[in-house]
């Protein structure tokens, strides 16, 4: 328990000083989105820590931190390419937020934004501390609680999660890159099958991370909780609800249309007219 509460109580030091960095990066830059290239690494800078401290195996750690970097560094990477190093103007969530917030814009911003990022990180950490202190070897077969099994098909469904968001970003970028597009909903590739195909593949993703660790000990199944989570934040929270508000602003009955054919997060064949 002592080992817990220090890693734990390392782990909300670090958030808080990363994502205070990262504020004071987004009010030096006027750009508050770089909030979203934050969200990914302070994610791995948790998991990190928390590992550290354990007493599992190095398998065991690497198991996990091996998909969460990689996820990551692509998430950020992207972001920072995309969002942040060209320039573009700050994502209209954040320009809502400096709208609603007033006179006092950098005090919520850090308070409302950064550090409540920072604090819901941190509910994502079960499969870490679960992976930190389990007795993973290569040589104990697949079966068993220190068995492989749910490694590999975490990782499956970690590295189907991790292709296709790739493709997602990948599609959408493209498609509002061309001026051809503009006012249009971007409906190709995988969202013709879902309006927000990116955050369902970051979905799985975080179901590949969450089952990792769940035969390493009976108690092990709450690192279900994490994907539960996630599921929770994207699909009725910061994700889908976000993103559709300011889709119905910008293209109104276009969207709506697009609304009514399309799922709005696991992938389905279009409705018919």
């Amino acid at each position: 328990m002592e080992n817990l509460l220090f890693s734990y109580l390392a782990a909300v030091i670090f958030a808080f000083l990363f994502m205070s960095l990262m504020w004071f990066w987004g009010k030096f830059r006027d750009n508050y989105a770089v909030i979203d290239v934050g969200w990914g690494l302070v994610i791995a800078g948790i998991a990190s820590i928390i590992v550290c401290f354990g007493q599992g195996t190095v398998f065991a750690k690497w198991a996990v931190l091996i998909p969460v970097w990689i996820w990551a560094l692509r998430l950020s990477g992207f972001l920072y390419w995309t969002r942040i190093r060209t320039n573009h103007p700050e994502d209209k969530r954040y320009a809502g937020f400096r709208k609603d917030y007033g006179d006092k814009v950098h005090q919520k911003m850090f308070t409302n934004v950064f550090m409540l990022q920072g604090f819901l990180a941190l509910f994502l950490s079960f499969p870490f501390y679960f992976s930190a202190q389990w007795k993973l070897f290569p040589n104990s077969g697949i079966l068993g609680p220190n068995g492989y099994l749910m490694v590999l098909l975490g990782w499956i469904l970690f590295f189907v999660g991790v292709i296709g968001e790739t493709i997602s970003d990948r599609d959408l970028h493209q498609f509002l890159a061309d001026p051809k597009n503009k006012g249009k909903v971007c409906n190709v590739g995988l969202w013709k099958y879902s309006r927000h195909p990116n955050y369902f593949f970051e979905w799985v993703i975080w179901i590949g991370i969450g089952i990792i660790p769940i035969l390493s000990a009976t108690e092990a199944a709450v690192s279900l909780l994490t994907p539960l989570f996630m599921f929770i934040l994207l699909r009725f929270v910061s994700g889908v609800p976000f993103a559709e508000k300011y889709s119905l602003l910008s293209k109104g009955d276009v969207f709506r249309e697009y609304m009514r054919t399309t799922n709005a997060f696991f992938p389905w064949f279009p409705k018919q007219n």
